[in-house]
């Protein structure tokens, strides 16, 4: 409660010292596609889009480590690079937000997420982050919202960069081709990770039938695999000394647009491929046993948008996806999903109306409609109201439905519902003349049909089951201001109350949602563009479901400074400045099966270089 409060009065404060101040422009019009997949202006979409600029993602090596300060945004990592990372939007599950690279899933048809740390920023323009149900869009997986990676040649240029633990990392882009590597002892034994990342992109003007694009995005990595430290006294040990995985990611598009008058008309199709290989260490046979996951994802998509007036539009379209996976405790499934989709638009001062859903269906459970509403009011020039509910849902993935151990007992199900979801949200945003901005968004979501592994104490086998519900509410507060021309402030706050109300085990239901934080904010000062400071806090979270393994609350200061010399420019940056200790995942030793925290990394100091070629 006193965190609350202080940062209310924080933010009350500010707003009374520079709303009458003079200084530059910083609320401007800004183009943002996730949330409705077309160009629309910020300012008018229902829903609250976080953009994440390219200068903002100084001194970030991957995904994971960009998202770390967004609101409503909660990161899970086990380490450092080349340990897993995964994401959760509004107390929603890591495998209820899907990921996009320019537009299209990006999702594992396998785990129904992907390894933030595997999505490098060597590339990235922008990331747009939607806090909202996008299955209208999407279709399955984007229950607590979507984060879309969007990237942009930056012409013929380098960045290099060399830091602690021996991290050596060089980004190259030259034309359209885009060159990543990324090196790293890791600050653990066996937590060693190497990386490359190439991508390539073209567009070809094909006159009156339009624009043809097509590109491919290569990803691999050798990764140490340390598991849980031997004892919480050495952190730095590995209870695995000799495992490792190695990561292969291949996306693949081509598409065609044609743009009239009044029509727009486009057709995509996008292939994904992943292929896990692992060499781990089996603590029963004593020997090590080599594994292979493969899975890959077609999506065929035709849609069109008609422009019916100067303020109104409708898309449309239709969509088939194939996904396939070949894993040793599935064998070789595959699944298909066909969709159908629509949405119409109206935009007039001072109102933006949009009504659309999406009807999709499964071969395995069938048909799941998707609606969603939203309006946003702009009374005054300097305010804005939002407010939209909607329903969305995530499909239980591949191994959900086929998961076949019978060592330890433990079987999918094909008889497995999607879990779904309602969420309404309610939002406001005011200008304080022309440098100062401050949103608050209020959110309320019902989960259903959660699944739930259900172990039964008599048979001693435990089955996947729809079993589950989980009530969300929560605030979102961000505040930006100009204070000066050289003196840029921001500051975002989060609370979320994720409640168990529905479980296999009756003692978890009124108990919070494991690793969901109820409180988290973050503080950013920025001079001029030379020197950016921020802070962070993350309350306390619970590691399990009947909330007996606490997680301590932590705070992180980073810096990060910058000058231009010549025509390169030269940057600092430190995480972790205070060299804090604190956790963020628990694990369990794989011989003694004790519950031991995954240590995170200390303070790191990074050196970079950039320039044109």
């Amino acid at each position: 409660m006193f965190r609350l409060l202080g940062i209310v009065f924080l933010l009350v404060s500010l707003f009374f010292s520079v709303s009458f101040a003079e200084n530059v422009l910083i609320y401007e019009t800004e183009i943002v596609v996730t949330a409705s997949k077309l160009p629309q202006p910020k300012l008018m979409s229902p829903w609250d889009v976080q953009v994440i600029p390219k200068k903002d993602l100084e001194g970030k090596l991957n995904l994971g480590e960009a998202l770390r300060e967004t609101a409503g945004v909660d990161i899970k990592s086990s380490g450092y690079l080349g340990s897993v990372t995964t994401a959760r939007l509004r107390g929603s599950t890591s495998q209820q937000v899907l990921i996009l690279l320019n537009g299209r899933r990006i999702n594992s048809p396998l785990l129904g997420l992907i390894d933030l740390g595997d999505v490098l920023l060597g590339d990235v323009e922008k990331i747009e982050v939607v806090r909202a149900p996008l299955s209208a869009l999407y279709g399955a997986d984007a229950v607590g919202g979507a984060v879309n990676i969007i990237t942009k040649r930056a012409g013929n240029s380098f960045k290099l960069s060399y830091g602690g633990f021996n991290t050596q990392a060089l980004n190259v882009s030259l034309a359209n081709t885009s060159i990543g590597m990324i090196r790293s002892d890791g600050f653990r034994q066996n937590s060693m990770y190497t990386a490359q990342n190439i991508s390539q992109d073209w567009n070809i003007d094909l006159d009156s039938l339009g624009e043809l694009s097509l590109g491919v995005n290569y990803y691999n990595a050798h990764k140490g695999v340390p598991r849980v430290p031997n004892t919480a006294a050495d952190p730095a040990s590995a209870s695995t000394p000799n495992d490792w995985q190695k990561d292969q990611n291949l996306f693949s598009y081509l598409s065609l647009k044609n743009e009239q008058d009044i029509l727009s008309s486009k057709i995509s199709l996008s292939h994904n491929r992943f292929d896990e290989q692992t060499h781990l260490y089996n603590f029963f046979t004593l020997a090590f046993e080599d594994e292979e996951y493969k899975a890959e994802q077609q999506v065929l998509e035709l849609g069109q948008v008609l422009k019916l007036s100067e303020t109104g539009s409708f898309s449309y379209g239709v969509e088939a996806r194939k996904d396939w996976g070949n894993a040793r405790y599935i064998g070789d499934r595959r699944v298909n999903n066909y969709a159908v989709y629509g949405e119409a638009q109206v935009s007039a001062q001072p109102i933006s109306f949009v009504i659309g859903g999406r009807m999709d269906k499964h071969t395995l459970f069938g048909y799941e409609g998707s609606p969603r509403v939203g309006l946003s009011l702009q009374p005054k020039e300097d305010l804005i109201i939002r407010a939209s509910t909607g329903r969305a849902f995530k499909a239980p993935t591949l191994n959900d439905l086929y998961w076949n151990d019978t060592v330890w007992q433990m079987f999918g199900s094909t008889a497995l519902k999607p879990e779904k979801s309602l969420t309404s949200e309610l939002g406001i945003e005011k200008k304080f003349g022309e440098k100062s901005k401050l949103s608050v968004n209020y959110f309320n979501s019902s989960v259903s049909n959660l699944i739930m592994w259900d172990w039964d104490i008599v048979t001693n086998i435990t089955t996947a089951k729809n079993i589950g519900a989980v009530e969300v509410r929560g605030i979102e507060a961000e505040f930006n201001t100009q204070i000066s021309s050289a003196l840029g402030l921001f500051a975002n706050y989060t609370y979320s109350h994720s409640e168990d109300t529905q479980d296999v085990t009756a003692a978890n239901v009124g108990k919070l949602v494991p690793y969901s934080p109820e409180t988290k904010y973050n503080l950013g000062l920025s001079v001029y563009d030379n020197i950016k400071l921020t802070a962070s806090y993350v309350g306390r979270r619970y590691a399990d479901a009947g909330n007996t393994i606490e997680l301590p609350e932590y705070s992180l200061v980073g810096l990060w400074v910058g000058r231009k010399v010549y025509d390169y420019q030269l940057s600092l940056n430190v995480d972790n400045l205070f060299d804090y200790t604190y956790y963020e995942s628990v694990g369990y030793h794989p011989t003694s099966y004790a519950q031991m925290r995954y240590p995170m990394p200390g303070r790191r100091i990074t050196m970079s270089v950039q320039g044109q070629i």
